[in-house]
């Protein structure tokens, strides 16, 4: 597209310009020469204040890995996953758009003031107004429609609106499946869009929704299951639970990077490092960051949670951190913690970050030395601690009823896991 430039924005400060290079595949990014006066240290490792990239602004090119679709990998935090690419492309193609003409620095412009966490790309090509209310039946209905059949799914006028609503609160969604950005009126149950600026009585959250599938693992239940579990286990989540929807059932999750109307700053671990891929790789970061040592035994326990109760979908989008405007960074509560691994399959549960060179068949006496080397104490406690809420899952499951036949699968895989 033409234009191919926009201004990267934190907290109503000019971080500096964008811009797309066809002939390199990547963008080009240059901090604005007054960003150094606020002490926002935004990619630390990447692109540190005492760096020539903010000092001498020197030019930084893009990261032409796939995950960061040539973007600096402090911005790539900001595209949609995978489902949010998908409502975007069924939206490109009601506009007549084709998307080979349309590059990562078109899609932040599109994506304007309603990326997840505080950057913000200007010019935006679209405008949220926050006073349009969503009603979340036919939402649910249109976004599993387009989860489902996806490539057979066709944008006609008695749905568009629809459409439009679920490419307001859809694409700058993250994970694989179907979910929507929103704004919620506790009092009235009115929703909106939560990627507009919303009257101080409107919380931020994350709808995931359910697929309503037949014979598929219920995983909006089993992630409230999880969570319910993780907070026993003394991990820091943020406020949850289920709401119905057409007689399903789909997990409702606060958003850590709303708070009070306020926008905070986020990085994934994939925006911290590039080539992590390890939980000492998470560690290292931590330490970088200057990271409590509390926060670092908060970051254990949430691996050793990973390890026993099979969330093997760690990947390092699924760790972040906060930057608040004071400049301190810190660990964000967790998310996506669920059981992620096949039930029926012993060859689809590998972790995504590995623990002392293993990505599964990880044993306890693998956690000890691995405390042991972050020097993380009480680590024996907190397995314990850990192991005791994951031994006791089926409580939790039915808590939430969970279908017994599901109960019995996932608790075979946990027994598995206590060596």
């Amino acid at each position: 597209m033409k234009d191919n430039v926009v201004q990267v924005n934190l907290w109503d400060k000019n971080v500096g310009l964008l811009s797309w290079d066809d002939k390199r595949g990547c963008s080009v990014f240059q901090f604005d020469q007054d960003f150094m006066q606020y002490g926002w240290n935004i990619a630390p490792l990447v692109a540190p204040l005492d760096s020539v990239y903010v000092q001498r602004t020197f030019p930084m090119s893009g990261n032409r890995e796939k995950l960061y679709a040539g973007l600096p990998e402090f911005i790539a935090d900001s595209l949609p996953d995978h489902w949010g690419n998908v409502v975007f492309q069924k939206w490109m193609e009601a506009n007549h758009l084709q998307s080979k003409m349309v590059n990562a620095v078109d899609r932040l412009s599109f994506i304007g003031k309603r990326a997840m966490g505080a950057l913000e790309f200007q010019p935006a090509h679209i405008q949220e107004d926050a006073s349009v209310n969503i009603e979340l039946a036919s939402l649910y209905e249109l976004a599993n429609k387009i989860f489902l059949d996806r490539q057979d799914v066709n944008i006609d006028m008695s749905n568009s609106l629809i459409m439009e609503d679920l490419y307001k609160v859809g694409t700058s969604a993250g994970g694989h499946r179907p979910k929507a950005i929103i704004g919620m009126d506790e009092a009235t149950g009115i929703i909106r869009s939560g990627q507009a600026d919303l009257p101080s009585n409107f919380k931020h959250y994350i709808l995931k929704f359910d697929t309503g599938r037949k014979n598929e693992l219920p995983f909006t239940r089993v992630e409230m299951a999880y969570y319910l579990m993780a907070k026993d286990a003394g991990i820091n989540m943020m406020p949850s639970r289920l709401v119905e929807i057409e007689g399903t059932q789909n997990f409702l999750t606060q958003r850590f990077d709303r708070v009070e109307g306020r926008k905070i700053y986020t990085q994934t671990l994939a925006a911290m490092s590039s080539l992590a891929d390890t939980y000492e790789d998470l560690f290292v970061v931590g330490r970088k960051l200057k990271l409590s040592a509390e926060e670092q035994t908060q970051q254990y326990r949430r691996m050793v949670f990973n390890v026993l109760a099979e969330n093997v979908d760690d990947h390092t989008k699924n760790f972040s951190f906060v930057m608040y405007p004071n400049g301190e960074w810190h660990i964000s509560p967790a998310y996506d913690i669920v059981f992620s691994a096949d039930p029926d399959s012993h060859f689809y549960r590998n972790h995504e970050l590995t623990i002392l060179g293993k990505r599964k068949n990880i044993t306890k006496q693998d956690l000890m030395l691995f405390a042991q080397r972050q020097d993380i104490r009480n680590a024996s406690n907190i397995i314990e601690e850990v192991e005791d809420v994951v031994m006791n899952f089926k409580s939790y499951a039915e808590k939430v009823e969970i279908d017994e036949h599901w109960i019995r699968k996932i608790e075979r895989v946990l027994e598995e896991n206590r060596k």
